[in-house]
């Protein structure tokens, strides 16, 4: 058995948290700023339900790597809600900032208010997570698999021969001439990203990752097309992390636009298992958009009649202090995902769920 000393709040204990949080912020207040935005004071959007869903999975006290956008949006949330305890690092060496207004960038200066040191990035994976002082980081990327595994690096066809299924290596001087390495270069894949960043050594030298990604069933495939980040259990029995030397980690939690996964290496299950079903979402839309036989904690296999726990849905007080306090400018909350851009074409209306 694996040991992973990560304890996720469970769907019954989120919802008896979330109960007794009370923002401070008036009723008047709050509808005033839902008037100036033009935004329903009891319906919330995919974006807020990500970052307050993600906020309530960050285990009390926490000590967490966050990025920019989604992440720092539900580490935020989480330090003005259900979990004061929490720190933030950032890659740029940034350790338990208090933020008076959001950063747009890792290495934003407004990252640095009130943080009790304000370092470099060595110190950051140097001093505070190698020597075991992060207990997990929030990520996102192009590809999640059946065990956890992010891909952010490139997607290319690896059925197919020759040049078409090609990625670019570094070659050896000599084994070919320059104009044939600029050639496989022009030929490697169509479709490349950012690549890892900090999320390689975040993921393998964390104790947990939660992985916050817009879900499609091509974004989802039993196997990434490449591994950039082992942020999970990296594979079944017998090819683990842990087969592969890495001592820490293996614990997986995946927060879409359409569910929750979660994964329980410390009972011997590698796999991501469907833990909640978001409020508006059928559970076949969840089950069609995986590549893999989605299962149930206890290893059942999923159908669409099968029942399931449903996310807890945000409360008034936690929409209050994600508007009004953690992005009161609505720098990433205006953000829409596909589903959402598509439905309004379709319903001449904004996608929201009423609380």
């Amino acid at each position: 058995m694996i040991n992973v000393p990560v304890k996720i709040s469970t769907v019954d204990e989120i919802v008896s948290l979330v109960k007794s949080f009370d923002s401070g912020i008036s009723d008047a207040e709050y509808e005033a700023y839902c008037k100036e935005f033009d935004l329903p004071p009891d319906e919330f959007t995919t974006i807020e339900l990500l970052a307050i869903s993600g906020s309530t999975m960050i285990p009390y006290g926490a000590s967490m790597f966050v990025g920019t956008g989604l992440p720092v949006l539900t580490m935020a949330e989480a330090q003005h809600t259900i979990n004061p305890a929490a720190i933030t690092v950032m890659e740029a060496g940034m350790l338990d900032p208090n933020f008076e207004h959001i950063p747009i960038s890792v290495a934003d200066i407004r990252g640095t208010y009130m943080a009790s040191t304000a370092l470099s990035m060595a110190d950051a994976f140097g001093t505070y997570e190698q020597r075991g002082y992060v207990t997990g980081g929030v990520l996102g990327g192009a590809e999640y698999d059946e065990y956890g595994n992010i891909n952010s690096t490139a997607i290319w066809d690896k059925e197919k021969l020759g040049r078409d299924g090609y990625f670019p290596s570094i070659i050896k001087n000599g084994e070919r001439s320059q104009a044939e390495r600029m050639d496989d270069v022009k030929q490697g894949p169509a479709v490349r990203f950012t690549g890892s960043g900090g999320a390689n050594p975040i993921g393998q030298q964390s104790d947990f990752t939660l992985a916050i990604m817009v879900q499609e069933k091509r974004r989802f495939p039993y196997k990434c097309c490449y591994l950039t980040t082992m942020a999970g259990a990296r594979g079944p029995e017998g090819e683990t992390r842990w087969d592969y030397g890495a001592p820490r980690g293996g614990k997986g939690v995946m927060a879409s636009d359409i569910c929750v996964l979660e994964s329980y290496p410390e009972d011997g299950t590698y796999d991501m298992r469907l833990r909640s079903v978001h409020p508006g979402v059928e559970l076949k839309d969840v089950i069609e958009n995986v590549t893999w036989e989605l299962k149930n904690r206890e290893g059942k296999i999923l159908t669409p009649t099968d029942d399931i726990p449903e996310t807890p849905k945000p409360t008034v007080e936690q929409l209050k202090v994600l508007r009004m306090i953690v992005d009161p400018t609505r720098i990433y909350l205006s953000r829409k995902t596909l589903r959402e851009v598509q439905y309004e074409k379709e319903h001449g209306k904004p996608w929201r769920v009423k609380i």
